[in-house]
């Protein structure tokens, strides 16, 4: 998971001017990923609103604890704006925007879906969720020249319905965004330290308004950094994730995770037994 993290910061810090690039790397905490998964999955308590809580459930029209959990996440850094896009009587999206200071109309998103279909589900999508958090975190201590969204999405188990209003209202307002990356299940390898498979992840891809180059972007930097990662290319890509509502709405996206294309994705999907203990 902590490599995924690194691909993903690199690709949306080369626009920086601030810390080497070498010394973003240095940043990503895989304490910080485990914790954040272990909170926001139920695993251990946390404090939201000021007061000791356990998120257990983050089913739609349940989640209102979490998504404040990912609010003060976010308002607990600089250079950060947050707001909370209610989309329908119980759906809401968590939005921070970080505005780049030379092309602030020039826009990236890397983005998540906070809900789930059961209690835990620390996998699905805990370690997304995380991941942007971490993402955020590193980022929003450095100058950018382009403007990057750092998304959370609410009700993807049922319709992809929060990311599918972020879209169609992005279109309809001629934003600029050249490229999303979304992150949907990142924790999972069943294959043993040098066993074949080992570290293998899918980035899920179509021909579709320049998402190609996305893809080579992530290739380019799996060569140019030592990541111990194997990739599958799976183009056509899958569209049961909201990376596919920006495609149905004319813009560039991929999906990041681990390889549901070898059949190594987690047994416990959709289920209370997809807990931090297995990933």
């Amino acid at each position: 998971m902590k490599r995924l993290v690194i691909i993903v910061l690199v690709l949306l810090s080369t626009n920086s001017f601030g810390q080497t690039v070498q010394q973003l790397i240095d940043k990503v905490d895989l304490n910080n990923l485990e914790l954040t998964v272990s909170e926001f999955s139920g695993e251990q308590s946390t404090t939201v609103n000021g007061t000791n809580v356990t998120i257990l459930n983050r089913q739609h029209g349940n989640n209102d604890l979490a998504a404040q959990y990912i609010k003060e996440k976010f308002l607990a850094l600089d250079n950060i704006t947050v707001s909370e896009q209610d989309f329908n009587t119980t759906g809401k999206n968590i939005i921070a925007i970080q505005e780049g200071l030379t092309n602030p109309n020039d826009i990236y998103l890397v983005c998540a879906h906070y809900d789930t279909m059961a209690d835990y589900c620390a996998d699905d999508n805990a370690t997304g969720t995380a991941a942007v958090i971490e993402i955020a975190r590193i980022l929003s201590e450095q100058c950018l020249d382009n403007t990057i969204v750092y998304a959370l999405w609410d009700e993807e188990e049922i319709g992809l319905r929060g990311s599918k209003f972020y879209a169609q209202n992005a279109a309809a307002n001629n934003q600029n965004i050249l490229g999303v990356i979304n992150l949907d299940m990142m924790g999972y390898d069943s294959d043993a330290d040098g066993e074949p498979g080992e570290n293998t992840f899918d980035i899920d891809v179509r021909d579709l308004h320049g998402s190609l180059t996305i893809k080579d972007d992530l290739l380019a930097l799996l060569n140019t950094y030592t990541f111990n990662l194997n990739v599958e290319v799976v183009n056509p890509g899958t569209t049961a994730s909201d990376h596919a509502q920006f495609w149905n709405n004319g813009f560039p996206a991929v999906l990041v995770g681990e390889s549901w294309e070898t059949n190594d994705e987690t047994p416990y999907y959709h289920s209370s037994g997809d807990r931090l203990s297995t990933i």
